[in-house]
């Protein structure tokens, strides 16, 4: 055995300097490039990041847009940054991408000291300026520009494509068909259990935030709403009136909308009133993912926090139904 081996190592060697053996090819190219982009003008622009991919274009694209919370162009939620992952991965397949910071995030003392501060200030605004630029880029087709919501921003999607114009449709991932109102109750149940919280601290918990979604429903003084649920009156009524089936009804352009089955912030419950709304209407894509979270990752359903606390990467297979779907268009 001694012998055979040592001869084996021999006539590698020999393969080697004779040429058989190949040299270890290069790292493919990449297949994007990244640049800064700025969305808006003067003191209060968004910085954010462009990812064109290689080649002549001109490309289709898409704008993301957060969910809720100030967040970073990435979305970066613990560990994961779930809109860094599609955009790369729709980069890498031929699509345009832009993220930005959200105005939370980067003049959150601005935002502190407007009294009418409200969901379109917030995003949508931002968002339609985001799709004026990116369709006025070199190498962006300007016909194909689409709009990604994650959450609170799929909730928008359908608002924001109705405004911005030449917005050439909308892809929607854990969208609500109900009030944020509605959801923040029930999502702080879920996680009572989730957590072993006892009922009747939940009970606790729950008092204040009930009394004041009933209050800002009755357009009644709501000067606590900051210290309870973390933003202004104006802020939460205008999520409040938020109807993102009346905004997807009113579009003339296509929309697909992806949900994942163990997605614990937006539930199957939730997915239902899309299939109810648009099962029938071809303008509309529905898909969903058995296994994914809220974040389009792999989820275990066993451990539905890991999710937001372990690292993990967007789906590849949403990621490509989404390329697909832009691609078609």
């Amino acid at each position: 055995m001694k012998i055979r081996h040592v001869a084996l190592m021999l006539l590698l060697a020999a393969a080697v300097s004779a040429g058989w053996a190949q040299e270890p090819s290069s790292p493919p190219a990449p297949a994007y490039t990244e640049r800064d982009f700025s969305v808006g003008e003067g003191d209060l622009a968004l910085p954010g990041t462009l990812a064109m991919p290689q080649g002549a274009g001109p490309f289709p694209a898409v704008v993301l847009v957060h969910g809720s919370g100030p967040q970073d162009r990435d979305s970066t939620i613990g560990p994961n940054r779930p809109l860094r992952d599609i955009a790369h991965g729709l980069a890498e397949r031929g699509i345009a991408t832009l993220r930005y910071d959200k105005r939370t995030k980067v003049y959150p003392i601005a935002v502190s000291f407007d009294p009418g501060f409200n969901v379109d200030r917030e995003s949508t605004d931002d968002t339609v300026a985001a799709v004026a630029a990116l369709r006025a880029t070199p190498g962006v087709d300007p016909g194909r520009v689409f709009v990604f919501g994650h959450s609170l921003g799929a909730m928008l999607t359908p608002r924001i494509v109705q405004r911005a114009e030449g917005a050439a449709g909308g892809i929607m991932l854990a969208a609500s068909p109900r009030s944020m109102l509605d959801l923040i109750p029930e999502q702080m149940e879920r996680m009572a259990g989730i957590q072993g919280v006892t009922p009747a601290a939940l009970a606790a918990r729950l008092e204040p935030i009930n009394d004041l979604i009933a209050r800002l429903r009755a357009g009644e003084d709501a000067s606590d709403s900051t210290a309870i649920l973390g933003a202004q009156a104006a802020y939460l009524r205008s999520a409040d009136a938020l109807d993102p089936v009346a905004d997807a009804r009113a579009l003339q352009q296509p929309l697909l909308i992806l949900h994942g089955g163990h997605d614990i912030q937006v539930t199957d419950a939730d997915w239902q009133g899309w299939v109810d709304a648009f099962t029938d209407d071809p303008r509309v894509t529905l898909k969903r993912y058995p296994q994914l979270s809220h974040l389009g990752i792999v989820a275990d359903p066993d451990r539905p926090m890991a999710t937001y606390q372990e690292p993990g990467v967007v789906d590849e297979g949403l990621i490509d139904e989404v390329a697909r779907w832009i691609l078609a268009r």
